[in-house]
């Protein structure tokens, strides 16, 4: 059945260009109708699928975690069923759901893929994906500079995190639970996760894009013994369980520093506000089209 496709690529991402000019020729051959929106600092990406509610039936977005973050207000607030064009470095959420890379195969998905509801994260009323941060991530997004990514690739993570560690400050947090009470940490890193992976190598097994939960992880790492902890219970996929990580989870997190500090707060590699900041959950807020046989894979 024939589509109203509105397609969002973001030309500064790897091969953009050519992969816009290729998909948009899929989903014409397919015949679906195409609307291409530039995808720049200048648009409001957001606004751009707001304005075209009624006038097509998917969205096609395709760029980096970081485009994605650009779109996701206007997806939520649309309920647009949403196709992802893989084309950054991480692509954290393509790879989760098993979304592949060709863009005939995505268009392929407007007729052959499964519609699956994810929850949403949101920090300070900003929606995201797969996870917020403070901290040492915070410091690893600014050295992942587009030259770094584009020479290093995948290297870039752990290249950059060795990089960070020289810097590294512990902070002094608060977190406010949903039964009123608080609990204070210690942490190098605050993560508040929607998936049940991210940072580039990070899974936790027991995790849900589809649990109506957030994980909270507060990283206190002291001394090198405990980074290498760290280290192996990434390796192990037991981060969550880590005698250096303090985890929480729920639909709701209020999270200050007792010090006073605005520390800047990371949404997918994108900065996004600063604390005190209030985390919670959209439970089901975004459809995203799926390959059938990866569908019973994803939790």
């Amino acid at each position: 059945m024939a589509k109203r496709v509105l397609l969002a690529v973001n030309p500064r991402a790897r091969s953009g260009s050519a992969a816009r000019d290729r998909a948009e020729a899929a989903l014409r051959e397919r015949g679906h109708g195409v609307i291409v929106v530039s995808v720049d600092d200048s648009i409001d990406l957001s606004q751009a699928i707001v304005a075209h509610r009624d006038l097509v039936d998917a969205v096609v977005v395709g760029g980096g975690d970081g485009t994605l973050l650009r779109a996701l207000r206007g997806l939520v607030e649309t309920k647009l069923p949403l196709a992802i064009l893989p084309l950054g470095t991480f692509n954290e959420l393509a790879r989760t759901l098993g979304i592949p890379q060709d863009p005939a195969d995505v268009a392929a998905m407007l007729d052959d893929g499964v519609p699956v509801a994810i929850d949403v994260g949101r920090v300070n009323g900003v929606y995201y994906l797969n996870e917020a941060s403070i901290g040492l991530s915070t410091r690893v997004t600014r050295l992942q500079t587009s030259a770094v990514k584009h020479a290093l690739g995948m290297l870039a993570i752990p290249v950059t995190t060795l990089r960070a560690l020289r810097w590294v400050r512990p902070l002094h947090l608060e977190i406010g639970l949903e039964d009123g009470t608080k609990r204070d940490v210690r942490a190098v890193q605050l993560t508040v996760a929607n998936s049940y992976r991210f940072g580039g190598v990070v899974e936790n097994p027991e995790g849900s894009l589809g649990d109506g939960e957030l994980w909270l992880f507060a990283v206190d790492v002291r001394d090198g013994w405990s980074a290498l902890r760290v280290v192996v219970s990434v390796m192990l996929r037991r981060f969550q369980h880590s005698r250096d990580v303090a985890t929480l989870r729920g639909k709701r997190f209020a999270v200050r520093s007792l010090r006073g500090g605005r520390h800047r707060v990371f949404a997918d590699g994108e900065y996004v506000t600063r604390l005190p900041a209030e985390f919670s959950i959209v439970r089901g807020g975004l459809t995203v089209l799926v390959p059938a046989p990866r569908v019973a894979a994803i939790r």
